[in-house]
């Protein structure tokens, strides 16, 4: 958590990661304003891409983050997302009993890029991984309805999660 935090206060001086969370709140921003003909919502970075899951989660973001302002507070829901799913990945390897203990310490500490993709860019990923991870766990525990609940979910905010089938 610490390096969470502290990578969050890294990027108050990096002006590169409010590249995408720029353009998500200005999608998101357009079906504030009525917009709901996908051909019409758009960002800096292009037209709108993902499914309605995404904009419904980023709206979220959008009102928690005074209308995407305060990047801040979004990547502080991201770190909480993070430690979501290393605690979900952490059960599924104690259910599996075929990686040491140990050897999730250096998972927390070895993937800046895991970092980088939830607490500075912002994208989607996390929140459809954390949605699979829940379906995974589900499943491990033979809780088969509810977890064909989240892995429904998961691809309602980003349909390439399809992958890990």
């Amino acid at each position: 958590m610490v390096l969470v935090v502290w990578l969050i206060s890294v990027s108050c001086r990096n002006c590169d990661t409010e590249i995408d969370w720029k353009a998500y709140m200005q999608e998101v921003e357009g079906v504030v304003n009525g917009t709901l003909d996908y051909t019409k919502l758009e960002g800096d970075t292009g037209p709108l891409v993902y499914p309605a899951g995404f904009v419904y989660i980023f709206l979220v973001l959008y009102y928690l983050t005074g209308r995407g302002t305060n990047i801040h507070v979004a990547q502080y829901v991201f770190a909480l997302l993070y430690l979501l799913t290393l605690l979900l990945v952490f059960r599924i390897y104690a259910k599996c009993k075929k990686v040491p203990p140990y050897a999730l310490i250096f998972m927390c500490c070895t993937s800046y890029r895991i970092h980088s993709i939830y607490v500075l860019r912002l994208f989607n990923d996390p929140v459809a991984v954390v949605l699979f991870y829940c379906a995974l766990n589900f499943f491990i525990s033979s809780k088969w309805t509810i977890g064909a609940i989240f892995y429904r979910y998961k691809t309602f905010c980003l349909p390439e999660i399809l992958i890990f089938v």
